[in-house]
């Protein structure tokens, strides 16, 4: 019985140190949040941590590595936006990680969530998944040369009919 329960301990060690680190609801709740807010959720949760500031076009990116060295590596960038004429600001959040297994789990959350698959594709490195809805375009890239892949998500402009 106490051999059982050390294998059934070891596979539950095991499967949380490959734990992705993020969810996908996650990102989209992060293009809802400013700037400060978006860092202090990131940081708090104690999986990333602060890398750098990024300077692009006038606007400050902030980079995100994950903390745990056991954890295959995560990045997230937030920072990039898009400000219409009435003031509201669009957001995106980029996600990468050196894990397919990390992306595929993001693709089944994404289309669990109702988003609609608009193109699934492939070109000379990645294999490509775009996802779109009223709020949200959603852009899935997962390499076919090498371990990893990228997630863009990007606020849309609501227009109700």
């Amino acid at each position: 019985m106490k051999k059982y329960l050390f294998i059934v301990a070891l596979f539950c060690l095991g499967a949380s140190a490959n734990a992705q680190s993020i969810t996908f609801y996650d990102l989209t709740n992060l293009t809802n949040l400013s700037e400060g807010q978006a860092r202090t959720y990131l940081v708090l949760g104690r999986v990333f941590k602060h890398q750098y500031i990024e300077e692009k076009n006038g606007m400050q990116i902030e980079h995100f590595r994950t903390i745990s060295p056991s954890v295959a590596e995560q990045t997230v960038t937030i920072g990039e936006s898009k400000t219409l004429g009435n003031g509201a600001v669009l957001r995106s959040v980029t996600y990468t990680t050196r894990s397919p297994k990390h992306m595929l789990n993001l693709i089944a959350q994404t289309r669990g969530s109702h988003l609609i698959l608009k193109f699934q594709g492939a070109d000379a490195d990645n294999n490509i998944y775009v996802f779109d809805n009223d709020f949200y375009h959603v852009k899935m890239y997962i390499s076919t040369t090498e371990n990893k892949g990228s997630v863009v998500i990007e606020q849309k402009e609501y227009v109700p009919y």
